[in-house]
């Protein structure tokens, strides 16, 4: 009969993975690294960092907690299934837009009365005619001056 597969060497995220159930929080991956390596008895130069991390990385037993840090993916609370709906500025209003709002209740919004444009184009002539009527014969006289 045949014995079962038994690993002689135990892996470098079996490794990682006790050190931090020992730890019982995350821990800075430099650290994490540093302590797989030295029960591996192996050096701490980028290589050997390098691979373990990588290693880390792809194992789904572990997440990332921000910061440099790593801990295990159980720590990680869960997320809900419940989301929340993104806040849109097309839902807020703006008080140009309260003022549509009203005018929309008339059927008419966003459109100007033409009575109420004449009017207001009169009232706009109207204004430059009274502040140009005293410096026109100025300006007429500089002109005829010049000649």
């Amino acid at each position: 009969m045949a014995q079962p597969f038994e690993r002689t060497q135990i892996s470098e995220t079996d490794i990682a993975l006790e050190l931090l159930q020992a730890n019982g929080r995350p821990m800075h991956y430099r650290d994490l690294i540093e302590g797989v390596l030295s029960r591996l008895k192996r050096s701490a130069d980028p290589q050997h960092m390098a691979a373990v991390l990588t290693q880390i990385n792809l194992d789904t037993r572990f997440a990332f907690a921000g910061e440099g840090e790593w801990g295990l993916k159980v720590w990680v609370p869960a997320r809900g299934t419940k989301r929340m709906p993104a806040i849109t500025l097309m839902n807020k209003s703006v008080a140009y837009d309260d003022e549509a709002k009203v005018d929309a209740d008339d059927g008419d919004a966003g459109y100007i009365d033409d009575e109420e444009l004449d009017e207001d184009l009169l009232e706009g002539e109207d204004a430059l005619d009274e502040e140009d009527e005293g410096s026109e014969g100025s300006d007429e006289e500089s002109w005829e001056q010049r000649d």
